[in-house]
């Protein structure tokens, strides 16, 4: 009977993601005389992840010893190439709908997702689900941000589209042209997450909309800042934390922190983020290979990781 240890297919896909982000060669000696079983559960536990394009990067470079087997091989590039057609289309979809809410007086800005995506070294490979997006007045002489927010709603209703209010605190929600957008009114719920309710302020403040084009879609769109990111991929993890942390998260921390000149943020001054950020930047040092200078914080990057595990474990 083919051997099969349940640790090794974990190993095996960190090692793949740390050589996908860090452009580097993969850590072979994990993947020595790994079986077909230990293979397809990587390979499972990268689609529940939500990496695996991220982990297929690292797999093109394997040499051909060390690589799955045909059938499975086969699979994850057929998932990879599903995963391009996806992200060009979110692409096309955010571009049109950039430019559609601009010629109305609405500015709109992409949030994580195809917007973080830019940073990463094959941009496609970062999985998204569907679009976050920020609206607001683009001349507030004109047009008030919440006035921009309603009319962004308004303006998918002439065209027969169906928009969600159930979370009008945070976002309102739709489908354009085949792909789920959430338009964002605010950025964080603080209606759940009281800890976080004075850092909206400081987010509007650090915005800084910027062009971004990327080039796997030729798609022209609007990001944040990065010391916006650097603040907003931490709490939206934490948002995500008791309900499904996952892979994907870490690696978006762990993006960020190799772009250089990286520091846990130190304002805003909020301890809840804080906490959130150093966690994350401990299992980053720990399993993805990110060198991020960071103080101990106690039990919760291993509760953090316990999510993680939960998940991949089911």
């Amino acid at each position: 009977m083919e051997s099969f240890n349940p640790e090794r297919p974990v190993k095996m896909l960190l090692a793949l993601l740390r050589a996908a982000l860090h452009q580097s060669e993969v850590e072979t000696s994990f993947f020595q005389h790994s079986t077909a079983k230990e293979w397809l559960q990587c390979y499972r536990l990268a689609v529940q992840q939500g990496v695996p394009a991220l982990a297929w990067g690292a797999i093109e470079r394997l040499p051909k010893e060390y690589c799955p087997p045909l059938d499975i091989k086969l699979s994850w590039a057929l998932l990879e190439e599903k995963q391009l057609e996806k992200y060009r289309k979110h692409c096309r979809a955010a571009n049109e709908l950039t430019k559609l809410y601009a010629q109305h007086g609405i500015a709109t800005v992409v949030l994580k997702g195809i917007g973080l995506s830019r940073l990463y070294p094959t941009p496609a490979h970062r999985e998204g689900g569907d679009i976050d997006i920020y609206t607001f007045s683009a001349d507030k002489s004109r047009m008030t941000d919440e006035e921009a927010n309603s009319l962004a709603n308004e303006l998918m209703e002439q065209q027969g589209i169906n928009v969600d209010y159930s979370y009008i605190k945070v976002h309102s929600s739709f489908c354009y042209n085949g792909t789920t957008f959430e338009n964002h009114r605010r950025f964080l719920n603080f209606e759940t997450f009281t800890e976080l309710a004075d850092i909206e302020e400081w987010l509007k403040e650090h915005l800084h909309p910027q062009s971004a084009v990327l080039p796997d879609a030729t798609c022209d769109i609007n990001v944040p800042s990065v010391a916006f990111e650097r603040v907003f991929v931490p709490l939206h993890a934490a948002q995500h934390y008791g309900t499904g942390l996952s892979l994907r998260h870490l690696c978006d921390w762990a993006i960020l922190a190799l772009q250089g000149d990286f520091r846990v943020p130190d304002e805003p001054d909020n301890k809840y983020l804080y906490q959130v950020a150093k966690a994350l930047s401990q299992l980053g040092n720990r399993y993805l290979g990110t060198s991020i200078t960071v103080e101990n914080c106690g039990k919760l990057p291993d509760e953090m990781m316990k999510e993680i595990d939960a998940v991949m474990a089911t």
